[in-house]
Order: C-alpha cells, then sequence, then structure tokens
C-alpha cells in the first residue's frame, strides 16, 4: 500500500481551507484541486510499505495550535497550497516522525520539511492575479494526534484515507 504521515484538519481548519480554493477559483485560478476530504499537512512521504506502521507514530505530549498564513506555488507551478506560520513545535514533531521511520528503516522522502496543504494540482494562475492579494481564512488547530494514511487511485483521483492514529498520552 502506498502510505504517508500527516496531520489531519480538524472540521473548521478544512471549511477554511475550502474556502481558500473557493477564493482562488473566484479569482479564475484553475488546476486539479483537491477535495476538503483529501486536504492534509504531510510530515513524511514514505510510498509504498507492506504494512500498517501507525504503532511507530510518536504521540503528541503537548498539544499545539497550527495557523493558517498564505497561500504559495512549489517551483514549476505543480502545486498550489496553503502554509501555515512558523511553528518549532510543528517542525520538531516533523523530526520525531521522521527519526522514527529512520529508526525503523522505513525509507521515505527525505526533502526538508516545508510545512503546507496541497490545495492543487498543475495550477494555472491568470496573469492579473496575485496570490498574495487572496484572503486566506483565519483558522488555527490544535495538533493532538499524528496520522497514518493510505493513498488510492481511482478513475476520478487519489483518496486519502487515515488508517491509524498515535496514541495519546495517557491512553
Amino acid at each position: 500500500m502506498r502510505i504517508f504521515v500527516a496531520l489531519q484538519p480538524t472540521p473548521a481548519f478544512r471549511d477554511a481551507l475550502a474556502s481558500a480554493q473557493d477564493r482562488l477559483r473566484a479569482a479564475g485560478v484553475t488546476g486539479r484541486y483537491l477535495t476538503p476530504s483529501n486536504l492534509h499537512l504531510t510530515l513524511a512521504f514514505i510510498g509504498m510499505w507492506p504494512e500498517d506502521i501507525s504503532g511507530l507514530l510518536p504521540s503528541v505530549q503537548n498539544p499545539f495550535p497550527v495557523t493558517l498564513s498564505h497561500l504559495g506555488i512549489f517551483p514549476g507551478a505543480k502545486v498550489l497550497w496553503a502554509g501555515v506560520e512558523p511553528s518549532e513545535a510543528l517542525d520538531n514533531l516533523a523530526r520525531q516522525v521522521r527519526q522514527a521511520l529512520t529508526k525503523a528503516e522505513i525509507p521515505f522522502d527525505r526533502q526538508d520539511f516545508n510545512p503546507h496543504i496541497t490545495l492543487a494540482r498543475k495550477p494555472a494562475v491568470p496573469e492579473h492575479v496575485r496570490l498574495s492579494e487572496i484572503e486566506v481564512p483565519q483558522a488555527t488547530m490544535i495538533v493532538k494526534d499524528v496520522c497514518l494514511y493510505r493513498s488510492d487511485h481511482f478513475e476520478n483521483g487519489m483518496e486519502y484515507t487515515v488508517i491509524g492514529r498515535s496514541k495519546r498520552p495517557g491512553e
């Protein structure tokens, strides 16, 4: 199965992300928009792996906030994303996840951690549109756990499903 480790947005955070997608569409930005149920913040992409590894996921000892901040496009213009405010706690959590995968000898994409939520793939932004001028809805979520997702390809695109979750302290 194809898997990755990510944060699952709360319903209110997901609604804010969907609102950002609506604002982008209204501005004339086209692309393959992810369905709101597929939105997530990846901590580590693993790819093909034969088993559930949710038992390796670190627990979140001290819940912390993640706040939406801006929109951007990665070089090569293949991914339009929503960024979050810098967070030492988020960076530390990503580092813990990656250290656990390394210790368990599970290969993962070792690109630098760049916290974002993919909103659309293959975007086309009209010349007159400035992403910095599109208002990002205010939204903050409290990170309480880490999720293991499975990625399945269907005729209409990808579907991401939570198949495991880190244990919370005391569970």
